[in-house]
């Protein structure tokens, strides 16, 4: 994993950088244009091994702000328990996708490279993820949720965000093919404050038309009810704990009829439990 150097965000004096955009994709153009040739990046050429690349600069951006991204230490133990219990979780969650058996054998995510959750000290509420399987949940989102069934779902749902193009697709329509590509191959010739936007692009400003959201519940409850015992409308209580001014059901917007919706999806065997007490012991106890 490259080392990159970067400045404290500052969400409040950082521009939208689009000359620093504008630069990156010239950069592309000079690194990869052959005489007589028009460059043409697809979409395909971010693979899931760039993905994963770019994922590792945004966290390392991440870890280097501490001011706006301060974390729940490890050596504590109350905190360590919470992160290992959430971890455990996610691991669950996205194993099977991880896997990835229905992609081509040279373009499949890494399995030995775990997805990671991050949690972030702050009493407001926001869930966000980044390319290459990152997770991140405030601890205050955390404190608001009381059943193992209703982080489940946030996990399921962020999973595969990344795991299908969502994300993807609007960092690409939001920054180019040729940016990611040059940023994820080159990373020592961007200014720290590339990363900055992104990230707070990715955490603020992404926001899914609603039938994207539809299209991701099916998945999700598929993979819920394929991974765990656990109940699939865990979103019912996240969509009650949380109103409209709230960042992550801001940028994942609820549609009419959801919940019919899910469950009218035909799936087998599906999970009943919502809760073994798990989430009361490992979390709420610790916060």
């Amino acid at each position: 994993m490259q080392t990159l150097k970067i400045h404290t965000l500052d969400k409040h004096s950082t521009s939208k950088g689009w000359i620093l955009l504008l630069l990156a994709y010239l950069f592309f153009i000079a690194t990869t244009c052959e005489e007589g040739i028009e460059p043409g990046p697809q979409p395909e050429d971010i693979t899931k091994e760039k993905r994963e690349r770019l994922g590792n600069l945004i966290h390392e951006a991440i870890l280097a702000s501490p001011n706006d991204f301060p974390l729940l230490d490890r050596s504590v133990k109350g905190d360590s328990v919470i992160q290992n219990y959430l971890q455990t979780l996610y691991n669950q969650a996205n194993y099977r996708i991880r896997l990835d058996r229905s992609s081509i054998r040279d373009n499949r995510w890494d399995l030995e490279r775990p997805w990671q959750v991050t949690v972030i000290d702050d009493p407001n509420r926001f869930a966000f993820s980044a390319p290459g399987g990152y997770f991140y949940i405030s601890s205050g989102f955390l404190a608001g949720l009381s059943k193992g069934y209703e982080i489940y779902y946030l996990m399921a749902f962020e999973a595969i965000n990344i795991s299908e193009d969502f994300l993807l697709n609007s960092l690409i329509r939001e920054y180019s093919i040729a940016t990611i590509l040059s940023l994820v191959d080159h990373p020592d010739a961007f200014s720290p404050l590339v990363l900055v936007e992104i990230i707070e692009f990715i955490q603020e400003d992404l926001v899914y038309e609603t039938s994207v959201v539809r299209e991701i519940d099916g998945l999700v409850a598929e993979l819920i009810c394929e991974t765990s015992v656990f109940n699939r409308f865990g979103i019912i209580p996240i969509l009650d704990i949380i109103n409209f001014r709230e960042q992550w059901r801001d940028t994942r917007p609820s549609y009419s009829g959801r919940l019919e919706y899910i469950d009218a999806l035909r799936i087998d065997d599906c999970g009943v439990i919502k809760s073994t007490g798990a989430y009361k012991k490992f979390v709420l106890e610790n916060l």
